[in-house]
């Protein structure tokens, strides 16, 4: 074989690798962390505020894992004045299996999740609420 055809095949090698490369890279699925992260960003200092707002509590909520559920407890004089709210758990590696849950507190002003419905690994509460025409935001890890 002389230089020319090993020159020739050096490129067809390479550009077989280039394209084998290509189309692994088109079929890998990309999770982003959020669909809308442009316009979240650009609202941005109104989730500062609603984090400052949950610094400020004296008393705040929890979320604590407890046997097979998770469980949310408010503080008494807090959950009497929650006007609307939510909580996403968030699943970092994976965001079709996210939830959105309503608050809705028991009589304990507690509200409970079990735990099988949800999967093993790191998760992220997003906790968002408003009380008293404020906004208040917590995030909190958890790990099933």
């Amino acid at each position: 074989m002389n230089w020319g055809k090993s020159i020739i095949l050096a490129f067809v090698l390479f550009a077989a690798l280039i394209i084998t490369m290509v189309v692994i890279s088109m079929k890998h699925d990309v999770n982003l962390v959020a669909q809308n992260y442009y316009e979240e960003e650009l609202a941005y200092q109104d989730q500062i505020d609603r984090m400052q707002n949950f610094k400020d509590l004296k008393d705040k909520p929890m979320i604590v894992k407890s046997g097979n559920l998770i469980v949310l407890s408010f503080p008494a004089e807090l959950a009497g004045q929650i006007e609307t709210g939510e909580i996403h758990f968030f699943r970092p590696s994976d965001h079709a299996i996210d939830k959105k849950i309503e608050l809705k507190l028991d009589d304990e002003f507690k509200q409970s999740f079990p735990m099988s419905v949800f999967g093993k690994g790191l998760w992220r509460t997003k906790l968002s609420w408003t009380a008293a025409n404020k906004e208040y935001f917590s995030e909190q890890r958890i790990v099933l």
